[in-house]
């Protein structure tokens, strides 16, 4: 019987291979890449996850024939004997920390180009040639900090790595060893973007008053039949359009409506449901909302959704993951900026672009690898410093990464557990109690908030489990590391959704388990064909039953008809009887009175008994007719 995973995983990795072909199609590999640090080097073509987008004048070009390594290459199995470090397929790894494959091979990599690809690089160039009074409203509302981190175009494949370890059974990203969470204190510390303030209106938004909020006149801006969408690249169109033309009220919440939707619910190719529209009626009101929540709420909401499988796409803004793991993972990190100070802010501001484009190089595979080999000790749990934490920017959300606390975004309600990431905050690994099944609320949007989260809890007591060594309990509760040799030279896809069968991978009873199965299959197989046999035969002989019950039923009823029969019959013997037998004791009676004694009589007992017999005749008959005797 196939695996279930081996078939999962094996679909994933062929969708996720197309994807990467069609990505790469116009690449060339020209440049030899030698290994970037000691580790797993993939001895097959290396494809970047994306390509750059050609100009829409431009005619089209065909693929460059990929090169294929001649089989001469290879070395042979018998050249040389098999270290005593190399790991056997299927089993865990690295013994000491690294892996090393049996054959290095150097694979050519052209590195791509850094161009962007809609939502946050569509916007910071529309922002660079728009009025000043666009930027210096958004700084008002509180992103001034956010907006002077500079762009960095980045591959995918360095956000999946990350992404596809994130459980919507916990919330947090799970690695080898431990777990860890993408906190409120992250998200301002990285980006600036402040926590604090009230949730904006969600009541329902007809079609023709969305596009009327934003000023837009062409009703195809608006799609759907039920539930209504407003396309984003309307909306950027117009802005191109009037371009040149004064700030007024209108444009103000036009250009923060095509920032939020942009950079954080999505890009230029994608569509916002119209009662998010809603939250941009008043100028004055865009002062006064959460941003750090919704925008860090929407963030943890494409997770879920990612991580669940819902959905081929991660609409939020998705780069955070990468300034997230530079700032946590010094393994994974390029270097920073010789200018930058460790007092910049936003954290996001201080990495190199340059060696975060060099990055890009890598596979998915190998960015896999990597994260796959981090330990407890290339981890930086705490990596802010304190004067960062004191910033009024940050210490609202330093706060929120302690509590159990729902965080609103755009579209739902997320769990937040601080209890599991208290080590992040400078605590100690402790163990937590097990995640509630609800972790979302999806669609669910109050029509009269009174505060921006609703009351959480402080992590502890009650939200640990005490004298519980964390090691331990993580070997049995999470799965570790999720690649062995075999998967890496396979190409296979371990995605966040690998937690949905932790359960069995955990306890080391998946075969067996398995095989129970089988049996219980092939058992549950033979007594359903028992069943239905039994169940013919039953109702064979319920049919035989039935029938003969009917004709005892019929024979019954034409006993019961003769029966009743016979009884008239016997009736009317016995009124016949009953007047021959008056009419003898009238004839009877008749004789009696001519001094006649009866020679028969009907006694009491009836007809037929015979009366006491006659006195003798002191006349003979014989003399009657005879002649008399002679004397």
């Amino acid at each position: 019987m196939e695996d279930v995973r081996t078939r999962v995983d094996a679909s994933i990795a062929r969708n996720l291979q197309a994807e990467l072909d069609a990505e790469a199609a116009g690449l060339a590999s020209s440049t030899v890449r030698p290994p970037s640090r000691p580790g797993i080097t993939i001895g097959r073509s290396a494809r970047p996850s994306s390509a750059p987008r050609q100009p829409a004048a431009a005619p089209p070009a065909a693929p460059p024939a990929r090169s294929k390594r001649r089989r001469s290459d290879r070395a042979p199995l018998s050249a040389d004997p098999i270290p005593e470090d190399y790991v056997a397929p299927g089993f865990r790894y690295p013994p000491q920390g690294g892996i090393r494959p049996r054959y290095p091979v150097t694979t050519p990599v052209d590195p791509p180009e850094s161009i962007g690809r809609g939502g946050w690089s569509e916007f910071c160039q529309l922002l660079e040639i728009a009025r000043p009074e666009y930027r210096d409203f958004l700084v008002e509302l509180g992103f001034g900090p956010f907006l002077s981190i500079r762009y960095v175009h980045v591959r995918h494949p360095l956000v999946r790595c990350w992404v596809e370890r994130f459980f919507h059974h916990t919330g947090t990203i799970h690695l080898s060893t431990c777990e860890m969470g993408v906190l409120p204190v992250d998200w301002s510390a990285i980006l600036g973007i402040r926590f604090g303030g009230r949730i904006p209106p969600s009541d329902p938004v007809s079609d023709f008053e969305a596009l009327e909020i934003l000023g837009i006149d062409d009703p195809a801006a608006i799609v759907g039949k039920k539930l209504f969408y407003l396309k984003i690249s309307y909306l950027r169109d117009l802005l191109v359009r009037e371009m040149e033309e004064p700030p007024t009220e209108l444009r103000y919440r036009q250009w923060t409506a095509y920032f939020i939707f942009s950079c954080f619910l999505g890009n230029d190719k994608s569509t916002i449901p119209t009662p998010i529209v809603g939250m941009f009626r008043d100028i004055d009101d865009l002062r006064d909302y959460d941003w750090g929540a919704l925008t860090y709420g929407f963030y943890i909401r494409g997770l879920r959704r990612f991580s669940r499988r819902e959905t081929a796409s991660f609409l939020g803004f998705w780069q955070f993951t990468l300034f997230w793991a530079f700032e946590h993972f010094a393994v994974f990190a390029p270097s920073r900026l010789p200018a930058a100070p460790d007092s910049v802010f936003p954290l996001a501001r201080r990495w190199d672009s340059a060696w975060i484009q060099r990055l890009t190089v890598r596979t998915l595979t190998e960015c896999r690898t990597t994260v796959d080999c981090i330990r407890d000790a290339d981890i930086v749990f705490q990596p802010y410093s304190t004067f960062l934490l004191e910033r009024p920017e940050v210490f609202r959300a330093m706060e929120l990464s302690r509590l159990r606390i729902w965080i609103r975004s755009p579209r739902s309600w997320e769990l937040l557990m601080g209890e599991r990431t208290l080590r992040q905050l400078g605590g100690e690994a402790l163990v937590p109690v097990d995640p509630p099944q609800l972790m979302t609320i999806e669609d669910y949007i109050p029509r009269a908030p009174s505060d921006s989260f609703v009351a959480g809890v402080e992590a502890y007591p009650a939200l640990i489990l005490a004298d519980v060594p964390y090691r331990e309990w993580f070997e049995q509760v999470s799965l570790g590391s999720l690649m062995s040799l075999h998967e890496v030279e396979g190409g296979r896809v371990m995605g966040g959704s690998a937690m949905d069968s932790h359960l069995f991978q955990s306890s080391g009873e998946f075969e067996r388990l398995q095989t129970e199965i089988l049996r219980l299959q092939l058992e549950l197989s033979v007594s359903e064909d028992r069943y239905v046999a039994d169940m013919d035969r039953a109702q064979e002989e319920t049919a035989r039953v039935q029938a003969e019950l009917t004709q005892v039923q019929g024979e019954l009823t034409r006993v019961q008809g003769a029966l009743t029969q016979s009884q008239r019959d016997l009736d009317s013997r016995d009124a016949a009887l009953t007047a021959h037998v008056a009419t003898i004791r009238r004839l009877e009676d008749q004789l009696h009175g001519m001094g006649i004694t009866p020679v028969t009589g009907a006694g009491s007992s009836g007809l037929g008994q015979t009366s006491s017999s006659p006195p003798p005749d002191p006349v003979s008959r014989d003399w009657f007719f005879d002649d008399p005797p002679s004397l």
